[in-house]
């Protein structure tokens, strides 16, 4: 068995080799070829277990966490894109389409939590109040934070990791059963991921856009450019938030007209 902190390539199976990604199946990614599972991986998540991950953050630290998933844009080939259960854009000026691995987005949610921990060294919620120490909420920052703790428990419920935990005597204190958590999982062998995508990297362009430039991609992409997703009762939450009282408004002009 091999620590999660030291992907192997021993005894690994390819997710087309075995039924264990249930009805992923049918959710089309190009990152499909890269999956392969190693069937026994050792969890280094004791409460007392220490991974360099963790800790007082560093410089070193911060750039571990940075290097997980610091090249999430991946670009992807036409033909691949139309296959994709959702539309997307090409990259301005190319035929290459881009998509991002969600893997990388939950890591990215993950250390802006992990740094929220640390407001000694990151701004963070601080950053956020006002000269008599209330926090303001009604925040882009906060909204991202909610967004992020919400999508994570999104995906751990959707993964729903169903590897059994044990118990035993915490000896030497013997002072009650606890659980083992340093355990054993079946898991997707992550360093075949990013080697996936640091070969599909989408490398660097200019996301920016001028509103002619972006109306122009509305009138031609061929798919719905509205944040519908990110409208539903948000205003509610975020009263001052103009992104958000845009959408309103157009939400209901359309009811009006129908």
């Amino acid at each position: 068995m091999e620590n999660i902190d030291q992907p192997s390539d021993r005894s690994v199976l390819r997710e087309r080799d075995v039924g264990l990604h249930g009805h992923c199946s049918h959710n089309r990614t190009p990152a499909n070829e890269a999956v392969e599972y190693i069937p026994q991986q050792r969890f280094r998540a004791a409460l007392f277990n220490n991974t360099p991950y963790m800790g007082y953050p560093t410089d070193e630290t911060d750039k571990l966490w940075s290097d997980l998933y610091n090249f999430g844009i991946s670009k992807i080939s036409e033909e691949e894109a139309k296959k994709l259960p959702s539309p997307t854009l090409p990259i301005p000026g190319t035929k290459d389409y881009l998509i991002e691995l969600d893997v990388w987005h939950e890591l990215h949610c993950l250390n802006d939590l992990r740094k929220l921990l640390y407001p000694e060294r990151f701004p963070g919620l601080d950053a956020l109040k006002d000269e008599n120490g209330v926090i303001n909420r009604d925040s882009d920052d906060f909204r991202h934070w909610d967004h992020c703790i919400d999508s994570l428990r999104q995906t751990i419920m959707c993964h729903a990791d169903v590897a059994p935990i044990p118990f035993h005597v915490n000896v030497p204190a013997s002072k009650g059963i606890f659980p083992r958590l340093a355990t054993t999982h079946t898991c997707r062998n992550f360093t075949k991921i990013q080697e996936w995508a640091k070969a599909h990297h989408a490398g660097r362009w200019d996301f920016n856009l001028t509103p002619e430039q972006a109306e122009e991609i509305i009138q031609t992409a061929g798919f719905d450019q509205s944040p519908w997703e990110d409208v539903e009762f948000l205003w509610e939450l975020f009263p001052g938030n103009t992104f958000f009282r845009h959408w309103r408004e157009k939400l209901g002009e359309q009811a009006n007209k129908s």
